[in-house]
């Protein structure tokens, strides 16, 4: 069986609940994790971050920006107003706020994931999970829909010493455009992004399928933008079909995962009507192709079924088949009124008509898949 590193730490929780949309989720994963005694496992091993270092974190990030986070969390907030240019320029503000330990929260966000990538290098085809990372959106000079660094360019950057095709997928409801920026013209990382795509919604002017990388990276860029209300019938369809696409014509050695969790029905973002078993079903067919993964998280802004999503695939890895009826134990009340693991599917519009979605799988393969067959020996 494949051992699981899962990255945590007390220092890292506590960076985490800097950000007020997800403060306490960090929390409630791995108290929740340890209600299902799945940290009793003899295949898990819990590993804590190391902080990431200057020049870690300018594998992703120019030198300045990177430079600016640590000059911004120590000055006092009534003195904000005198970098107010720089802080537009870096894009720190309103959804990204300045704070007394932003450098710290950056190093140790970075940290875990390296942290996780460097795992997968010494132990090949066994599973790494960091659920407190996936900060999709952070630019190489720019923060960006609560990210201020882009820990999975650095992990995909770590992994890039050791294997020389990988796949990122990112099932997060907003499109990673961060990622997409970061490897739009290398034919080295296949960036995929599943999310929801429509005029106003975030990020803008992002995602849209005709974006298919440029120069070495031309084919090596796949966007499925999605409408309002998709179902878990629908995308897993989809998923089904692109999957074995991707991996037979890019052949990756290694895959890297963001599971965002804001797909949920439950999620006040309120777009899409998925379930955890949709999106298990997903990583489950990933982690049956027997390779490397890193397994991150993302957005999930109801933070139990965030929790529920990250446990259940954590016992997924583990090949354990937990019970519906959540544990007694310290947050058990937020898993009311119901108190089980599974989530309920939801009711909202489906814009996603079944021609749309074979669309656009035909765009993807007459496009991408054909250049990747034809580039890939």
């Amino acid at each position: 069986m494949r051992e699981v590193i899962y990255i945590t730490s007390l220092e890292l929780h506590k960076s985490l609940d800097n950000i007020e949309k997800i403060r306490h989720r960090s929390y409630l994963t791995d108290a929740l994790i340890s209600a299902y005694e799945l940290d009793k496992h003899n295949h898990i091993r819990f590993i804590q971050p190391q902080l990431a270092t200057d020049n870690e974190l300018a594998s992703a990030h120019d030198r300045d920006y990177i430079e600016f986070l640590s000059f911004i969390s120590n000055i006092d907030p009534d003195d904000e107003k005198l970098y107010r240019e720089q802080m537009d320029i870096y894009k720190i503000g309103y959804e990204c706020p300045p704070f007394e330990q932003l450098s710290s929260f950056c190093k140790w966000i970075g940290g875990g994931s390296i942290t996780a990538a460097r795992y997968l290098n010494c132990a090949s085809n066994n599973i790494a999970i960091n659920f407190f990372g996936g900060w999709h959106h952070a630019k190489r000079s720019e923060a960006s829909g609560f990210c201020y660094i882009n820990d999975i360019v650095m992990a995909i950057n770590e992994l890039r010493k050791k294997f020389d095709r990988i796949c990122y997928i990112d099932l997060d409801l907003h499109h990673g455009d961060g990622l997409q920026e970061a490897f739009y013209c290398s034919s080295k990382v296949l960036t995929v992004s599943l999310h929801k795509y429509e005029p106003g919604f975030f990020p803008i002017n992002s995602g849209a399928l005709i974006e298919i990388g440029e120069a070495w990276g031309r084919g090596f860029n796949i966007n499925i933008p999605l409408h309002h209300g998709i179902n878990d019938n629908q995308y897993l369809s989809l998923f089904n079909r692109l999957l074995p696409k991707i991996n037979s014509s890019f052949q990756p050695e290694v895959f890297v995962v963001q599971c965002g969790a804001d797909t949920l029905f439950g999620d006040p973002m309120k777009s899409f009507n998925l379930t955890t078993q949709c999106i298990m079903n997903c990583v489950e067919q990933i982690i049956n192709l027997n390779k490397p993964i890193l397994l991150l998280g993302g957005g999930g802004y109801n933070i139990a079924d965030t929790a529920r999503l990250w446990t259940s695939i954590t016992g997924l890895c583990l090949n354990e088949k937990l019970d519906n009826d959540i544990p007694e134990h310290k947050y058990f009340v937020h898993y009311g009124p119901d108190f089980t693991l599974e989530t309920w599917p939801g009711n909202r519009t489906n814009k996603n008509t079944q021609e749309y979605i074979d669309g656009l799988l035909n765009f993807v393969e007459h496009n991408q898949i054909n250049i990747m067959n034809s580039q890939i020996l």
